[in-house]
């Protein structure tokens, strides 16, 4: 009799500790992550970075500006070994977007002398461009020649000035920053004149080129990589343009690709000439 009693006691005593197993496994499979619980490793996954741009070299000694008159610049300091690639934006939208995806794929920044008229027709890339680490150059409002050389009539001194504030005051508007101190004057049309009523209103320096790729001109994608991959050089500030006559936008990829092939760094004017 008191081995018959005692067998049912131990049976309830392995129910009751099956029972606590099975529960505690319960909780436990409520607390972790739904992969972990079908049998699937948890492997937490850091934050997504956000984009950066390379580390950039700067020269040991910006070049200095001049009172009074606005610095001539048509190349910048050898010693990095940088070159910058810059883009003229005053005709159509043309190949603008094309050649803003291939600058963020291949992460390069880049300066964009921007008219006010263009800006304000396309005010989606303008701030594409700010927000993608891009530079604005103020290439005033509506491309009119300051001296007269290549297009129309001279402009006075007042006339200079409106065309520069007015396209200051726009980009500034729509992105929160200023164009001063860099200035590219349309067509490249510039004497002792110009630079001078630039520099009175803050441009401090006139930003030229070292090479044009003549994609304005026609030249095809073929001709315009190797005109620019033949004249590259430490310090080189190469002008490109946006609109759609050009086709230097077709021929961006394989020139980023080349100049990096020689060990080139590719940074903006400012970076170029040490004023960042």
């Amino acid at each position: 009799m008191g081995g018959e009693s005692s067998r049912p006691k131990r049976r309830m005593g392995a129910r009751r500790r099956q029972l606590a197993l099975v529960v505690a496994a319960v909780l436990m499979l409520g607390t972790l992550p739904a992969s972990t619980a079908h049998g699937q490793a948890f492997q937490p996954q850091p934050p997504a970075d956000a984009p950066t741009r390379p580390s950039i070299c700067r020269p040991a000694m910006a070049i200095e500006k001049t009172t009074g008159i606005s610095v001539d610049v048509r190349k910048g300091p050898t010693e990095c070994n940088a070159v910058s690639l810059s883009f003229d934006a005053g005709a159509d939208r043309g190949y603008a977007e094309q050649i803003l995806d291939t600058l963020r794929d291949e992460n390069v920044p880049a300066s964009f002398g921007m008219t006010g008229l263009w800006a304000q027709q396309n005010g989606d890339l303008i701030r594409r461009m700010s927000d993608e680490g891009h530079e604005l150059i103020n290439h005033t409002w509506d491309h009119s020649s300051f001296t007269g050389y290549s297009a129309g009539r001279p402009l006075s001194v007042a006339e200079r000035r409106l065309e520069i504030d007015r396209t200051e005051e726009l980009l500034k508007g729509m992105t929160g920053k200023t164009t001063r101190p860099l200035f590219r004057p349309p067509y490249g049309d510039l004497d002792r004149g110009v630079l001078r009523d630039v520099a009175d209103d803050g441009y401090d320096y006139t930003i030229m080129w070292t090479i044009d790729s003549f994609g304005w001109n026609h030249l095809r994608s073929a001709g315009i990589i190797d005109r620019v991959m033949s004249r590259a050089e430490p310090g080189a500030i190469i002008l490109f343009h946006v609109g759609i006559e050009s086709e230097d936008a077709l021929a961006l990829h394989t020139i980023i690709g080349a100049l990096r092939e020689r060990g080139y760094l590719l940074v903006t004017v400012s970076d170029l000439l040490g004023l960042g």
